[in-house]
């Protein structure tokens, strides 16, 4: 394959990526009209129409799907395969992608931001705060974090948190006006503050362990939302029950705003993993990461 087929493949991954010569571009440093007739040509060699142009958008044909999907993965190995060569014999550099819902940001990321890009000058964050399930592989995130080690198929789960308990919580003046529940089967009873993953996601099911026996409850209240901080706060207000993790409870409830319930039926302790491709060597930016958490979580 020469440079000028290489360069014309990379070209087209990017404007598949974007749907847009310009935004397309913009990352390559090219004018839109550059690309344009770098598409034609690469068509022209090829025989078909890779892409659907219209003055609105940039659509890949049926050809241009399947290419693709063969496409992206050697892409990505060589531009890794520069990237190591490129950092070798430096800090690792350049932009790292990572997508991770509310609930790591806030308890993982946030905290430790400033002194991992102090340790990696060289490295640009991008941060991707979303609920949803990402396809890391198809909007071409380096990895992910979630907790757990339950993912797609295909990937591979480092641990780079220690273990965090989950609580049910709600504030005294709450608990005075409609009482403690006794047991998880109580809560059908109570005003419970819902958390649902992404914009049209599921509503998340509270965990409990009852009679030695793994217990998931749908439960309803006044509120649905997917951020961990809106849950909180209305829980501190009185509004109802809240299901959070301990370390964004524990200071509320040292204060006296909130009380924990129910401990006895809680489940054992998560921790975030992070993961990526299992195919796909992970590039020095990615190692230097994973290493940074898991030294600031006592992992080896």
């Amino acid at each position: 394959m020469s440079r000028t087929q290489h360069d014309a493949l990379a070209a087209f991954s990017r404007i598949a990526r974007h749907k847009s010569f310009t935004r397309a571009g913009a990352e390559l440093g090219v004018s839109a009209s550059a690309l344009s007739q770098s598409m034609r040509q690469l068509e022209d060699s090829l025989g078909v129409r890779l892409l659907t142009r219209t003055t609105r958008q940039v659509t890949l044909t049926e050809a241009g799907e399947a290419l693709l999907a063969r496409l992206s993965p050697a892409l990505d190995e060589i531009g890794a395969a520069l990237e190591e060569a490129r950092q070798s014999q430096g800090q690792p550099a350049g932009l790292l992608r990572l997508t991770l819902p509310h609930s790591a940001a806030q308890l993982l990321f946030y905290p430790l931001l400033a002194d991992f890009l102090a340790s990696h000058p060289q490295l640009t964050l991008e941060l991707d705060v979303n609920n949803g399930l990402v396809d890391i592989v198809a909007q071409r995130f380096d990895a992910g974090i979630r907790f757990g080690e339950t993912l797609q198929p295909g990937m591979r789960a480092l641990q780079i948190s220690q273990p965090l308990r989950f609580i049910v919580a709600a504030s005294p003046d709450y608990l005075a006006r409609r009482g403690a529940p006794a047991r998880p089967d109580d809560l059908a009873r109570h005003a419970c503050i819902g958390y649902r993953f992404g914009g049209n996601g599921q509503q998340y099911r509270w965990q409990f362990v009852q009679d030695g026996q793994p217990l998931q409850l749908a439960l309803s209240g006044p509120l649905i939302a997917n951020d961990n901080m809106a849950i909180l706060h209305a829980a501190m207000g009185g509004a109802g029950l809240a299901y959070l993790a301990e370390p964004l409870a524990r200071p509320q409830i040292a204060a006296g705003r909130l009380q924990a319930v129910l401990d006895a039926f809680m489940p054992p302790a998560e921790a975030f993993h992070l993961y990526y491709p299992h195919h796909r060597q992970p590039p020095a930016k990615l190692r230097a990461l994973i290493a940074f958490l898991r030294g600031r979580a006592g992992l080896p």
